[in-house]
């Protein structure tokens, strides 16, 4: 009777972390369209945290915000448009969170389209206000070789537990834009219903204003774990650019993933 008792709690343990992961790799693939002019596009991206994950603390897309979990990560994609040359961009960075809930994040990217290069820095530091809500001020700056970017921003992060097993996640963001001589602004918000830990559908809606140059953009997310280490994502965007004096600028496209968990 012992050894049963036994057997059952081992099983019950293992059962209970068997979900946990410290690694995360994904593909994605995707196809688009601007003014009439198609492009493809594919990404890989790998997650390492420096310890393993919890997943049972709510969503299973959330389980490294919930833990707050420590990583660093890469990532790498390609758009390949039709009638031009493709903008290759590969990019590291990563985020530490101390026992104090202090976060500290950094980043590189480098992007190449055959025939300029740019590069971005970029660096934050917030921190948890409590267990499912964080804040993080952000500061990133692009260098091209004929105009430079910055941006100053603050981002709000949280997930709320709702009945029956649903949640919903949320994101408020607001930035200052410098563009060499021209200044503007960023505004973002959106949100994922998940119906249970597994599967959520969200919306969420970017703006930027850089004195002449208004843009808008509304995504569509949905993730899947079909199961607890698998992840099916598609994501599908709508973009609006209007330019003074040059027009608009319509774009819309897809973006279908899968990632795996160890």
């Amino acid at each position: 009777m012992k050894k049963q008792l036994l057997s059952i709690a081992i099983a019950a343990a293992v059962s209970g972390y068997a979900n946990a992961y410290q690694f995360e790799v994904g593909a994605a693939y995707g196809q688009g369209d601007v003014e009439g002019t198609d492009f493809d596009l594919t990404g890989l991206y790998g997650e390492l945290h420096f310890e393993q994950v919890d997943t049972s603390k709510g969503p299973l897309a959330e389980a490294a915000f919930l833990d707050k979990s420590s990583f660093v990560d890469f990532n790498y994609s390609s758009i390949s448009p039709d009638d031009g040359d493709d903008l290759d961009t590969f990019g590291f960075g990563g985020r530490f969170v101390t026992g104090t809930n202090l976060i500290i994040e950094a980043n590189y990217a480098s992007e190449d389209d055959g025939d300029e290069d740019a590069d971005t820095f970029g660096v934050g530091i917030g921190t948890y206000l409590n267990d499912t809500t964080d804040v993080v001020v952000s500061y990133n700056t692009t260098d091209e070789e004929d105009a430079d970017l910055d941006i100053l921003a603050v981002d709000l992060h949280g997930v709320s537990p709702l009945a029956q097993g649903a949640s919903i996640a949320y994101d408020l963001g607001a930035s200052l834009i410098d563009a060499d001589e021209e200044d503007g602004y960023g505004l973002n918000a959106g949100a994922t219903y998940y119906f249970n830990n597994q599967f959520g559908i969200g919306v969420s809606v970017d703006m930027i204003d850089i004195d002449e140059y208004e843009e808008d953009t509304v995504t569509l997310d949905v993730t899947y774990f079909v199961a607890p280490n698998i992840e099916l994502a598609f994501s599908y965007f709508d973009s609006s650019a209007d330019v003074d004096g040059g027009g608009s600028i319509d774009a819309d496209g897809f973006l279908i993933g899968i990632a795996g968990r160890f």
